[in-house]
């Protein structure tokens, strides 16, 4: 924050009703307290005890250790009364206000959210509540997990989704995803990953998609981002605008069809596999250190014998792949676009972290530091 933004800040709250509201309260006790001495004497000589007669008095307390005697005593002891249950009263209307304000903005999803370490999720279809409980699910539903929604859907519909998950930290942020103040509303600079869904009966939101994870890794070039889209041909575009993974339908829903027919048996064991609530879908788990430099049929040994695991590959996010590859020799307008924003956003073109998975991989394969294994229990 900038020292103009700070003195701004100040200058706010110093032109605001509950600043001068407090000044007042300040002023009424220290200018009441000095009158009551000279007033009164004796117990209220000391001016000690006249600031704490003139607060007592002023919030109504009256604890009645001391009291004025005096005619001129008991009518400044009135008056103080009355001014303090005002601004008292003023005080406390103003604090309610501002938090009542903030949780009606919150449920509008107007509110800028203070989350950090959350995922952002932009947009909606019908397969973000089944998203939401597998991330719950994986998770361990250990309180860790918050959920920031950034999508423009009514209020009265967000709100019964909301409660149906109530058990769940779950914030809303309602507007056009891809505009870069409806994200920072979301503070996704903060955010640990986003994921971008595209609706599928609309027709132009892939597009969306693509300018939404452009706008995002212009804001936050580390922050992972998982792009859904309903065609295929979108890929090539979401790849040249840097998104970590994709996701499509397409190849998911041929292969489980072609396979129903052909070969029967293999589509049930993928839904086992993909199903968060099957006990054998896949995981991914991290690799002790003592195995690094080891080789594959080892580790497998381990995770067979130890924990009754079996780990089918072995994945790297450390490995890079060059951004330029995507690029097509022909390059267009949109291509120049795509490779602006990417510089923009501090990302080289030779090369970008991704996630690399190898599948099976020989017995003497050696295991390398910063890989993971993908294990199903």
């Amino acid at each position: 924050m900038t020292t103009h933004h700070i003195k701004n800040k100040v200058l706010n709250f110093t032109q605001s009703l509950i600043f001068k509201v407090i000044s007042g309260i300040l002023l009424i006790w220290i200018i009441g307290a000095g009158i009551i001495m000279v007033v009164e004497g004796d117990s209220f000589s000391q001016f000690g005890n006249s600031l704490w007669w003139t607060i007592v008095t002023m919030t109504t307390v009256g604890y009645g250790d001391m009291a004025p005697v005096t005619p001129y005593g008991r009518i400044l002891a009135i008056m103080i009364m009355f001014s303090g249950i005002t601004l008292i009263a003023i005080v406390t209307g103003t604090i309610s206000s501002i938090f009542t304000t903030k949780r009606i903005m919150e449920g509008r999803g107007l509110e800028a959210l203070k989350l950090s370490n959350h995922i952002v999720i932009c947009g909606w279809n019908h397969n973000i509540e089944k998203i939401i409980h597998s991330l719950n699910h994986i998770t361990n539903d250990d309180n860790s997990l918050v959920i920031a929604l950034v999508n423009d859907l009514p209020e009265d519909h967000m709100n019964s989704i909301l409660a149906r998950f109530s058990s769940i930290q779950v914030k809303y942020v309602r507007g056009d995803y891809a505009l870069e103040s409806i994200l920072k509303k979301a503070n996704i600079t903060k955010a640990s990953s986003a994921i971008i869904i595209s609706d599928d009966t609309i027709a132009t939101d892939d597009d969306k998609t693509i300018l939404a994870t452009l706008t995002i890794k212009n804001m936050a070039p580390d922050l992972k981002v998982i792009a859904h889209v309903a065609k295929n041909d979108k890929i090539p575009y979401l790849r040249r605008a840097n998104a970590d993974a994709i996701i499509t339908n397409d190849n998911f829903e041929s292969f489980m069809v072609a396979n129903h027919v052909l070969q029967p048996g293999i589509p049930q064991a993928v839904e086992q596999l993909l199903d968060i609530n099957s006990e054998h879908h896949f995981k991914s788990v991290s690799i002790p250190t003592e195995f690094i430099g080891k080789t594959f049929s080892e580790l497998f040994q381990h995770f067979r014998t130890k924990e009754g695991w079996n780990c089918i590959g072995l994945f790297n996010e450390e490995e890079k792949i060059g951004v330029s590859d995507f690029l097509s020799a022909d390059s267009n307008a949109l291509d120049r676009f795509i490779e602006q924003k990417i510089k923009e956003a501090g990302h080289s073109l030779s090369e970008e972290s991704k996630v690399r998975v190898a599948m099976n991989p020989l017995d003497d394969r050696i295991i390398k530091k910063g890989e993971g294994a993908v294990i199903i229990p």
